[in-house]
């Protein structure tokens, strides 16, 4: 199993490495390509990964528009959670901004591996709640925020962002005009 992903595991719970055998076995490596999906609107999600290298993100296409919901870069779970968690069809579109790779875990073997190794459903849970949390608090900025509050928040946690997510992106995940993210990036400068 690669290190990135025992990592990120360990910030949730302790696996031995016998744990980590196991469900390393269950595991699966992808790629990528630039402009690939990992699931479009109306496909069925039976998978949940970690994004091993590279970056996505993830849109409602509307009228031909793209409205930018959030991006998942290396080191982030990566999903369409109702979907997989509920069996609907997505209603959105995750795709590879850049060349990438996922470690992947199909639904069956992760339901058959909580019987199995009773600490992954302690830390599925975990990472859901800090997903929830991570949603509720982007949901909450738009009301309690300003564009520009938003922005500096982004370019915080992620300062590499304008080098690799076009302009257009940035502003449809802000909420807000290409235009309007230029004026506030000539304030900031």
């Amino acid at each position: 199993m690669k290190e990135n992903i025992k990592n990120a595991f360990s910030e949730y719970i302790k696996l031995t490495e016998t744990e980590l055998l196991i469900l390393s076995e269950s595991l699966i490596t992808k790629h990528y390509k630039k402009g690939e999906y990992f699931i479009k609107e109306k496909d069925f999600c039976d998978y949940v990964g970690f994004v091993d290298k590279g970056l996505f993100n993830f849109f409602y296409l509307i009228d031909g528009v793209e409205h930018i919901r959030g991006f998942f870069f290396m080191n982030d779970f990566i999903s369409n959670y109702p979907c997989f968690l509920l069996g609907n069809k997505s209603k959105f579109y995750i795709r590879a901004l850049e060349n990438s790779s996922i470690t992947l875990i199909h639904k069956k073997d992760l339901f058959l591996l909580y019987k199995q190794l009773p600490k992954l459903q302690e830390l599925s849970r975990s990472i859901v709640e800090k997903l929830y949390i991570e949603i509720s608090e982007k949901y909450e900025s738009f009301f309690i925020k300003t564009a520009e509050e938003r922005y500096l928040e982004l370019i915080n946690s992620e300062p590499d962002i304008l080098k690799i997510v076009p302009q257009y992106m940035i502003a449809s995940y802000l909420g807000i005009t290409p235009e309007g993210l230029s004026r506030i990036k000539k304030r900031k400068s």
